[in-house]
């Protein structure tokens, strides 16, 4: 047997390729590298020469070096000819050849991809999370993984689709961790499931998560604030401290009227934006005016900005109190009623040859809310 004959046309190449192929040749120096090079040198391939230089190829790659197995690996990535045995074999190897073939190959097998985002090695599963192509089955195991550094991939890849069995663990993972919260919020501001992450977000990332929580409760046209109300004490005594400066009992009654700790109540009275004092003092009930004559007094950053004061009040009378509560809850991570489906494509995944079946979005207008809760949008 002449593999490539007869476009092997040197007696040095033929007696590499025969030794490829004898189990008793011992040691094989450059033989991957030599077939490799050969093989992606020629323009076309019969399945008579795909065939041989998978067998010889097989064969030796357990044998070769790292250096030869990145070379190979390198040369044999793009390749539309490249037999997948020979590629799934390569992409085994802990090298960084197996990570390019994990991370950008599309004819590597979809048991090969599985086995590294599974069982692989943080490296390899890094690599597969950078794939164009994943499948709703493969983000799944990658996002199963207990590594951050996964969960932070998947959150940068923009064609992964961060469907809504994957994004609320992220998210949930993402409160512990500053980098994976502001990578989601940024990719993400649109999707209810980030609402958790609202400290995190910038200022214009707010507006956009407001305004969809807004929209998923059909709430786009003017408010009537005259049936909201909440605990006058409570509202008063909060309203009472804000206005004395004394900000540790501020935190602690703001805490117990949002049924939050004082931790969390402290986190959103330091936030020197103002919008998350502004949703938890409108889900209490608080009208726009007294919202403005708590925010002169609470924080100097914000006071000493009339520009900023006269944002969070617009913000503060641009809520109703459903909405602020809603936000709030996700904030407190509290349970939620899943919110009204906005038909939306996921605009932050990039479009993929490689994953054609997408998920239709609902018919328009559709509405997952029990019909009690639909009169109450209707009312508020």
């Amino acid at each position: 047997m002449r593999p490539f004959a007869p476009d092997l046309t040197t007696d040095a190449l033929q007696h590499l390729a025969a030794r490829g192929l004898s189990d008793a040749c011992g040691a094989r120096p450059l033989l991957l590298r030599v077939l490799t090079d050969l093989f992606v040198m020629r323009p076309t391939h019969s399945p008579e020469g795909v065939q041989q230089f998978r067998e010889i190829a097989h064969r030796v790659i357990e044998d070769a070096s790292l250096a030869e197995i990145d070379h190979a690996a390198s040369a044999l990535c793009n390749h539309p000819r490249a037999p997948a045995e020979v590629l799934d074999r390569l992409a085994a190897r802990e090298s960084a050849g197996a990570r390019l073939l994990l991370a950008d190959c599309r004819r590597l097998s979809l048991s090969a991809v599985k086995t590294a985002a599974t069982d692989g090695a943080l490296e390899a599963a890094l690599a597969v999370a950078r794939r164009v192509d994943l499948d709703p089955a493969t983000l799944a195991l990658l996002a199963a993984r207990p590594e951050i550094e996964v969960a932070r991939a998947l959150a940068g890849n923009e064609s992964a689709p961060l469907n809504p069995d994957i994004l609320p663990g992220l998210v949930a993972r993402a409160r512990n961790d500053a980098e994976l919260a502001m990578q989601l919020t940024a990719r993400a501001p649109h999707r209810h499931e980030v609402l958790p992450l609202f400290l995190t977000a910038t200022s214009r990332q707010r507006a956009v998560m407001l305004a969809r929580a807004r929209q998923s409760l059909g709430e786009e046209d003017n408010l009537s604030l005259a049936l909201e109300h909440g605990p006058l004490l409570a509202l008063r005594r909060i309203e009472a401290l804000a206005l004395d400066g004394d900000r540790e009992d501020f935190a602690a009654a703001l805490a117990e009227a949002c049924g939050c700790d004082e931790d969390m109540a402290g986190a959103i009275i330091a936030d020197t934006g103002g919008e998350p004092l502004a949703i938890a003092l409108r889900a209490l009930g608080l009208a726009p005016e007294i919202l403005t004559r708590i925010f002169l007094f609470v924080d100097p950053q914000i006071s000493h900005s009339y520009r900023k004061v006269a944002a969070l009040t617009r913000l503060s009378g641009s809520l109703s109190q459903q909405v602020a509560r809603r936000i709030l809850d996700a904030i407190c991570q509290r349970q939620i009623p899943r919110m009204r489906h906005v038909p939306l494509h996921d605009q932050t995944a990039r479009f993929s040859v490689g994953r054609p079946n997408l998920a239709k979005p609902l018919a328009e207008g559709r509405s997952t809310r029990a019909p009690s809760e639909r009169l109450h949008a209707r009312q508020a």
